[in-house]
């Protein structure tokens, strides 16, 4: 019989009660007395014994029934693997195709304002080397995000971004949020744009002057800028009927608005206000008005040699160049209106004399040489005759 427990079972009653019979006496007699008296032990730890042994057995069984029944249910399910698999690869082929169908249909959304983003684009960048590709929606649920691929001289090597100027960047920008507000589907038929013209070049504010003009067809555009170019490229264009007011704020924030003016409108006014002021001498009067007469000629000149140019399609800074180069005097000034040419200022006098008599020859003499004879007591009379020359230039 072994010693101590057995697997679990508990064995120390029946080696004690085994032990105990096996002390048998020595006569006959006392031995079956011993047997009698000692084997009921024997006999009761056994049974105790095997009690123990048969209820650890079914404990040990009602455990092994459970992981048996859920083996079995695997194995059952493994039996069905193949037809899952398939089901699965179905469902995943069938969610790749939601999620690319649903992308697609995004991107269909997406395609109106991304042609127009590159069309103001393309009037925005003028001489930029910066192109601007089709964007697109990327992402899912509240992860989505708008990409924009920006390319530089025809290479996208994700640089583009970081050698993009000031201007660009805010061209950038307008390219972006201009088609969004322009949608059909905006309730709003209007557009507020803040300062636009921001570190922009005379191309690029030229090109947003023809965006802002083209997109005023549909609905009404409202500016707000403390640059004058962008007013002046519209009229130097003739980009159409647009309202100019001029809002400035006084002490106690106190606000005024009056029509704007282009600048020879200005230069003239302001001339026609000096003239009429009688609290100042004559003689003083004359020559800063006649500055101003000739500020005024200077600005249509420039106006036409500006429009003629772009409309030919030669480079901002060369028309740019060429207007400081004729500044020098105001014959040359007029010879590249007239003429496009600086070098022919012998030409002018004779032309303005041909064309449009004495009237303009006179206000042409007077901006360009002072005030003196009738002028200087008719200065009103020279404010008049400058605005005739202005627009018979023009």
């Amino acid at each position: 019989m072994p010693e101590g427990d057995a697997a679990g079972v508990p064995v120390d009653g029946l080696h004690a009660a085994v032990a105990a019979l096996r002390q048998a006496p020595g006569g006959p007699e006392e031995l079956a007395d011993h047997l009698i008296a000692r084997y009921p032990a024997v006999v009761a730890a056994a049974r105790a014994t095997q009690a123990y042994a048969k209820g650890l057995l079914r404990q040990r069984d009602t455990g092994w029934q459970a992981a048996a029944g859920e083996l079995r249910a695997w194995v059952a399910a493994a039996g069905t693997l193949t037809e899952r698999e398939g089901a699965l690869a179905r469902l995943k082929a069938a969610r790749a195709w939601l999620k690319a169908t649903g992308a697609e249909l995004r991107n269909q959304r997406v395609a109106p304002f991304a042609e127009h983003s590159q069309r103001i684009w393309a009037r925005l960048r003028q001489e930029s080397n910066v192109e601007l590709g089709a964007m697109t929606l990327e992402g899912t649920n509240t992860r989505r995000r708008v990409v924009i691929p920006v390319s530089v001289d025809g290479t996208d090597n994700g640089t583009a971004l970081g050698v993009m100027s000031q201007g660009e960047m805010h061209a950038l920008g307008l390219a972006t949020f201009l088609p969004r507000g322009c949608a059909p589907e905006s309730p709003f038929r209007f557009i507020v744009v803040d300062d636009p013209v921001q570190s922009m070049d005379p191309a690029k504010v030229d090109g947003l002057a023809r965006v802002l003009a083209e997109l005023a067809e549909q609905r009404q555009v409202v500016v707000f800028t403390h640059d004058t170019r962008l007013p002046d490229a519209l009229g130097r264009l003739d980009l159409g009927q647009s309202r100019i007011v001029e809002v400035t704020r006084a002490e106690r924030s106190v606000v005024t608005l009056r029509p704007g003016s282009d600048p020879v409108t200005r230069y003239l006014d302001d001339a026609y206000a000096l003239s009429r002021n009688e609290e100042i001498p004559a003689e003083v009067r004359g020559p800063v008005v006649a500055e101003l007469c000739r500020s005024a000629i200077e600005a249509a000149c420039h106006r036409i040699v500006w429009r003629r140019r772009v409309a030919r399609g030669v480079p901002h800074d060369e028309i740019e160049a060429a207007i400081v180069d004729a500044s020098r005097r105001l014959t040359t000034t007029v010879a590249l209106a007239l003429f496009d040419d600086a070098g022919r200022g012998g030409d002018v006098l004779g032309f303005l004399s041909r064309r449009h008599g004495s009237r303009a020859v006179g206000a042409y003499k007077a901006c360009k040489e002072g005030v003196h004879g009738a002028y200087l007591i008719d200065l009103p009379g020279l404010v008049a005759d400058a605005r005739h020359l202005a627009e018979v230039l023009s």
